[in-house]
């Protein structure tokens, strides 16, 4: 009877065994399987082709085109970044290429001539900073590439700049039919200079651009005090200033206040 007993005792531990593995197994299974689905859903949302374009002057520039993968031949919103001065296009971070991306936009990040990947210049690059003849002939490339892309709604294009990038994003206001523009830390001086505008003239009427979101920080400088100037001269409604509490700078500003991102992406939810 005892060895009866011990039997049964053996048989029941080694299904009970059994029975444990089979639920490790699939205990496993399901873990791996959601570190899996994690990883997926980590991986961007966009397809990145390394492109080189020309500038209305033939000058060659470095510019990388984003899309989401099934959608490459599809008319969507452009939205073109522009750097700031001695930065690259790299500057913009992945995560905020995602997010335009996920919004039903491409994007475009290009070099300003003399930066990155783009040309190399023979002079000075602080010429680019006030020269309407050097850095405004890259963006009227990009743009005259962007309205010939099957994928691209020419009509609907928009500018996202830091610095001199703010400025440029203004001249394709100005100039090219840009339907929004958002200018981070961009100043006067600059502004009046690469759009061939004297302030001698001040006292006539001067055509001002709509549909104008500027972000600056509070203590970078004049900048304050020059968004409030453009605001005031040259600038229409829609129109928006943001003022930030910091002395950062451009993407800079960005970096140290992530929130200007949802800004700026709720400024094109509404104006582009």
């Amino acid at each position: 009877m005892k060895q009866a007993m011990f039997y049964i005792i053996l048989f029941t531990a080694v299904i009970s065994l059994g029975c444990s593995s089979k639920q490790d197994t699939k205990t496993g299974a399901s873990v791996n399987s959601t570190e899996k689905s994690t990883e997926k859903n980590l991986k961007k949302n966009f397809v990145k082709d390394e492109i080189s374009l020309q500038a209305s002057d033939g000058v060659q520039l470095s510019a990388d085109y984003y899309y989401g993968e099934s959608s490459k031949e599809t008319a969507q919103p452009l939205v073109v970044l522009i750097h700031q001065f001695r930065q690259s296009k790299s500057q913009w971070s992945e995560d905020f290429i995602d997010s335009l991306i996920t919004a039903w936009y491409k994007v475009l990040a290009y070099d300003i001539r003399g930066h990155g990947n783009s040309e190399k210049v023979n002079y000075d690059l602080t010429e680019l900073l006030s020269d309407p003849d050097k850095a405004p002939k890259d963006i009227e490339g990009i743009f005259k590439w962007a309205k010939e892309q099957k994928g691209i709604d020419g009509s609907r294009i928009a500018v996202i700049g830091t610095s001199i990038g703010g400025n440029l994003a203004c001249f394709a206001r100005y100039n090219l039919g840009a339907k929004t523009v958002i200018a981070i830390s961009n100043g006067a001086d600059g502004f009046e200079k690469l759009n061939g505008i004297d302030p001698r003239m001040m006292g006539r009427v001067l055509v001002r651009i709509t549909d104008v979101l500027i972000i600056t920080g509070s203590k970078d400088g004049e900048h304050e005090k020059d968004a409030r100037y453009l605001m005031d001269n040259y600038i229409g409604d829609p129109k928006e200033l943001t003022v930030i509490d910091s002395d950062k700078h451009g993407i800079f500003l960005i970096r140290e206040h992530p929130e200007i991102n949802s800004e700026i992406l709720n400024w094109l939810k509404k104006y582009l």
